[in-house]
């Protein structure tokens, strides 16, 4: 009867845990659960409706091999070349009688850019009228011993004493000829108007007034610095490339700039490779060129580049398709029209717009991926998982 009794138990209880569904060994297994690499997938798997689509305009392409050039950071500087730059000295010393001009106006060739006087500039075209006239003197003496000596009137001898009288008086006419247009006056104008009470200084060359040392009534000793004028029509860009880095190098080879406060990046190409390493800072100059139709680059602007060179065919997805989040980067996997999953990527140089991809999580590169649309998704999917912190690794 007892036996009986236990037996009944026995299916009771049995009985009771199979209407649960749940056995011992069942509860067990149940609370232990490892994720799946597919879990992982569906967590971070974005899932868009058509009203999404249509927002997002998502365009997918697959993976294909690009040449993308190696690159070499460097820093430089914007110049202009020798020619487009030119320095102002005070021709003598010189009072400053007049100046109009200030930092950053526009010149041109030729144009008046200061009025000077001072007494020395009087003496030199004095100089200058008593030197015509003694050389007048001589060549009518010359002329006159000339026909004597032709008509054996006049000796051979006092013919040369003229004649080296003359060529002396010629000489210093001539010397004063070019002083005065070294200080900035026309000989043929004192020698019609008489003497000029001013000198007006010339621009060399059309740019813009980057120094300006002048004022009314001012002092200037003689070769003091008073302008300094530059043409920006022909600048360059001077980099310093270390030795080491040099023989990778050749003419032709593009370069990248964008300088500080210009929302731009420039293009340029190398133009010519200096022979000589600086002993002091072990670079070598490198003299590119390039064009900045809007005007906006100063000389003497300080530039980081990026010189563009050779290169090898790696994969490669536009610029556009790649998104980040907290220091690491992804790209979206399309897995059908309508989903799509975030890929963790390691990314190396850039190229026209293309960016290489060095590896990529689960390491397949048979796959469509998002290139117009990917920063939609990223917002959807920090929208959706607060981040995007469940991504699969």
């Amino acid at each position: 009867m007892k036996k009986i009794i236990i037996v009944l138990l026995t299916i009771s209880i049995l009985s009771c845990n199979s209407k649960n569904g749940t056995t011992s060994e069942d509860k067990n297994t149940s609370e232990v659960h490892n994720p799946t690499h597919e879990d992982a997938h569906n967590e971070s798997e974005i899932h868009l409706t058509p009203a999404q689509l249509t927002s997002a305009k998502i365009k997918t392409i697959g993976f294909k091999k690009m040449n993308i050039r190696d690159r070499i950071e460097v820093t430089g500087s914007i110049e202009v070349p020798p020619q487009s730059k030119a320095t102002v000295h005070a021709p003598m010393e010189a009072f400053v009688y007049k100046t109009d001009l200030l930092p950053g106006d526009k010149v041109s060739k030729g144009q008046t850019v200061a009025v000077l006087q001072h007494p020395n500039f009087i003496q030199l075209q004095y100089s200058y009228l008593e030197a015509i006239n003694k050389k007048n003197v001589a060549e009518l003496d010359y002329e006159r011993k000339k026909m004597l000596l032709e008509n054996d009137i006049a000796s051979q001898k006092s013919f040369q004493i003229t004649e080296g009288t003359y060529l002396s008086a010629q000489s210093l006419v001539d010397s004063y000829t070019s002083q005065l247009k070294m200080v900035g006056l026309s000989p043929k104008l004192i020698s019609k108007s008489g003497i000029q009470q001013y000198v007006y200084v010339k621009a060399p060359i059309s740019g813009y007034i980057v120094e300006q040392n002048l004022n009314k009534g001012k002092f200037l000793s003689a070769n003091e610095e008073m302008l300094e004028i530059i043409d920006n029509d022909h600048m360059h860009a001077e980099l310093n490339v270390f030795g080491t880095d040099i023989t990778r190098l050749k003419k032709g080879d593009a370069f990248l700039f964008q300088p500080s406060g210009i929302d731009k990046t420039y293009e340029g190409y190398i133009k010519l490779i200096s022979q000589k390493v600086d002993p002091q800072s072990k670079t070598v100059n490198v003299h590119g060129h390039f064009e900045d139709k809007e005007k906006r680059l100063k000389s003497g602007m300080f530039i980081n580049a990026q010189i563009l060179m050779g290169g090898k065919e790696v994969f490669a997805v536009p610029e556009v398709a790649i998104v980040e989040n907290e220091g690491e980067n992804f790209i979206f996997m399309a897995e059908s029209a309508e989903e799509f999953i975030p890929l963790e990527v390691s990314i190396g140089n850039s190229d026209n717009g293309f960016v290489e991809i060095k590896s990529i999580q689960n390491n397949n590169f048979n796959i469509n991926f998002v290139t117009q649309g990917a920063h939609y998704l990223k917002g959807v999917l920090l929208q959706k998982a607060g981040g995007m912190e469940g991504h699969a690794h």
